[in-house]
């Protein structure tokens, strides 16, 4: 019998002995540990790990954030739409495809294209995207030459799009308005050139050829009805300019000298431990992110969580295999959590303006953050950054720093903002790109072609216009290879309807609520919102941690840093920062959809559909409900003098519901 029992302890030993022999057994027993222990105390961790930037800001703010922005565009530029879909039976029937697949291209277009082995689709494709764009290029040439404009630049990009440069050269008319223009010696530090656009102004019906050569806003919109009149493009329209979707920050607008950049001191570990079963991750910040809690008042939950945590016990954290690209400033790729992080992809640099890249070069398959500041603004936003880390480009469960919302997801850096904001250009490449639709053209002439498409794009970013025809025309066409495109609703507290891509077909739109559960003073709102998710508000400590309600998320700043063990000040950089915005409700959406995504195997549509009817809590009244004179445009509430509504869509992000019925859910 001590024979027998020694020889069953010696089995059972045996796999931990074998473990020890490969000195895994310690590390694998810091993970399975760390799955139940929640956040890991502030004092044992570094102070790289834990610092924070933001502190809880005054309203008298509140109203310069709200005011309206100028209209803005890229001046002298023009996006051009070849007619693509029109050549596709045409291309078919000069590559000696069957006389079936020729009608159904001519009666569907791109529906019908998508039949096809995607070899096949792809040669098809790309055949007629170069026969469409050399006829736009030649059609868009001679238009502008009848004008009076000879001298125009007139660049194809892939995808089928064509941009018109009126500004030959670099050289600006004398009359030329420009806003935000910085006198710089030194050409990295120079601004982009933007001008006020009206879309309501009109050619006149007489035009001087001196008028259009020293006018570039009246050769634009003379231009611009030419090429519409011609009716040999599928659009054409002005370069508008497109902004980031959160508060920039206006405690940082008065200063006026640059401040240092962050040199970042924690070392990248690639060995570092990734995630595995689930439950709570040891990261130390996590207590600061109310987003992620369950719903609900008591201990540990929050009004305006989002319900991640409750997820997440259930053991569903994710999957590499699930893409979400993230059209925006970039990546920081030194931040020391994303450094080591298996979560990042191949991205893209999109942007081709030098100026507006802040790089020196224009488009290549570096998606690393070179920044976007603008005029007083002292700091790089590093928004890409802190949108991703809320999706999941940061390691969860290494304890540091803060949790990521799927553990595992491969994140897509797709850069198309720069400084002073990104063109629309830039942003439809993008889109195109990130599913798959066409490759992007390098400044070397190289193809670079997104091997793996996304199944989500987040677009935290918005302009004040409606849908632009070629924005419009990119959504389809991801959409059309089953992506899903997730946008903010815009931070104006007006209708989304009144900017895109909000006001887009084919888009799931996200507008923000606070911590206390109702929709946030700034989030846009109407019948074209979709959902609601948590965005915070650094106006407000409604939790009472002394901290911002914003949201905490991935960050690098020299700007109000602090030590949250003991509140004090620090002299260092911080890598971890408070923000609010639909910039930041939406990405808890693409999040949530990763994970989705992840757990039933569901993509395109289906996945959408398995949001709306498993991941929703309903929207109570009293969280839409404010003062009408806060909120242009809400709908007054007969009865009730002064309350206005603001729709928010079908209702809150809530993964708490869509964990019931799963083990530990």
């Amino acid at each position: 019998m001590k024979h027998r029992r020694l020889s069953r302890i010696a089995l059972a030993l045996a796999p931990i002995l074998a473990l020890i022999a490969c000195d895994q057994v310690g590390s694998i027993l810091n993970q399975e540990s760390a799955q139940i222990e929640g956040p890991a105390p502030l004092d044992d961790v570094p102070l790289d790990a834990r610092a924070v930037s933001g502190g809880v800001q005054p309203q008298q703010n509140v109203q310069g954030l709200l005011s309206a922005e100028p209209l803005l565009v890229a001046p002298g530029e023009i996006v051009v739409g070849a007619k693509v879909e029109s050549e596709l039976a045409e291309t078919a029937a000069e590559m000696g495809l069957a006389g079936s697949v020729i009608s159904s291209l001519r009666a569907s277009g791109e529906d019908a294209l998508n039949q096809l082995p995607q070899e096949v689709m792809a040669q098809v494709r790309a055949r007629a995207e170069a026969e469409a764009t050399d006829s736009a290029r030649n059609a868009a040439r001679i238009v502008l030459e009848r004008l009076g404009v000879s001298d125009a630049t007139i660049t194809a990009a892939a995808g089928g799009v064509v941009t018109v440069n009126l500004v030959n050269n670099g050289a600006s008319p004398t009359s030329l308005p420009l806003i935000g223009q910085q006198a710089a010696p030194d050409a990295a530090q120079a601004e982009p050139q933007a001008i006020e656009w009206n879309p309501d102004a009109r050619c006149p019906r007489v035009v001087t050829q001196g008028q259009l050569e020293n006018d570039v806003a009246l050769a634009m919109r003379c231009a611009l009805t030419r090429l519409q009149a011609s009716r040999q493009f599928e659009f054409a329209e002005p370069n508008f300019i497109g902004t980031v979707e959160f508060d920039r920050m206006p405690w940082n607008r008065a200063k006026q000298t640059p401040a240092p950049q962050p040199n970042p001191t924690v070392p990248s570990d690639p060995q570092r431990p990734q995630p595995m079963a689930g439950g709570l991750p040891n990261d130390p910040l996590l207590a600061l992110q109310w987003n992620f809690r369950p719903r609900g008042a008591g201990d540990g939950q929050s009004p305006g969580g989002a319900g991640f945590e409750t997820f997440w016990k259930a053991h569903q954290i994710g999957s590499r295999e699930v893409r979400v690209a993230v059209i925006d400033t970039g990546l920081d790729l030194n931040h020391p959590e994303i450094r080591g992080s298996q979560n990042i992809g191949r991205g893209i640099d999109l942007i081709s303006n030098y100026e507006r890249g802040g790089d020196q070069n224009g488009v290549d398959d570096d998606p690393n953050d070179a920044g976007d500041r603008c005029g007083q603004q002292t700091e790089n936003s590093y928004h890409g950054t802190h949108v991703s880390g809320t999706i999941g480009a940061v390691t969860t469960n290494d304890r540091v720093g803060v949790a990521g919302g799927a553990w595992n997801v491969t994140i897509i850096p797709v850069r198309v903002l720069g400084k002073c904001g990104g063109e629309l250009s830039d942003i439809v490449s993008g889109i195109r790109w990130a599913a798959g639709v066409a490759p992007a053209v390098a400044e070397d002439g190289r193809q670079i072609v997104n091997a793996t498409p996304a199944d989500i794009i987040n677009m935290s970013l918005s302009i004040q216009t409606a849908c632009p025809a070629s924005m419009q025309s990119a959504i389809d066409a991801a959409t059309a290879r089953g992506s899903l495109v997730v946008v903010a609703a815009g931070n104006k507290s007006n209708n989304a309807n009144l900017y895109a891509p909000a006001n887009c077909q084919n888009v799931i739109v996200v507008a923000a609520n606070d911590e206390r559960g109702n929709m946030s003073f700034y989030s846009n709102f109407g019948p074209a919102v979709d959902i609601l998710a948590p965005g915070g508000d650094i106006y407000a400590d409604s939790d009472g941690d002394g901290r911002p309600d914003g949201i905490l998320s991935s960050r690098a700043s020299t700007t109000s840093c602090y030590d949250p063990l003991n509140n004090s000040a620090t002299n260092s950089a911080c890598y971890y920062g408070f923000l609010q915005g639909t910039s930041m409700a939406a990405p808890h959406v693409s999040s949530a959809l990763a994970l989705l995504a992840a757990q039933t195997g569901l993509r395109g549509a289906q996945l959408e559909d398995a949001l709306f009817t498993r991941a929703l809590s309903p929207i109570e009244a009293a969280q839409r409900q404010g003062d009408c004179a806060r909120f242009p445009n809400a709908t007054p509430i007969s009865g009730q003098s002064g309350v206005c509504d603001r729709p928010a869509g079908r209702g809150m992000l809530d993964l708490a519901r869509a964990a019931q019925g799963l083990p530990g859910g």
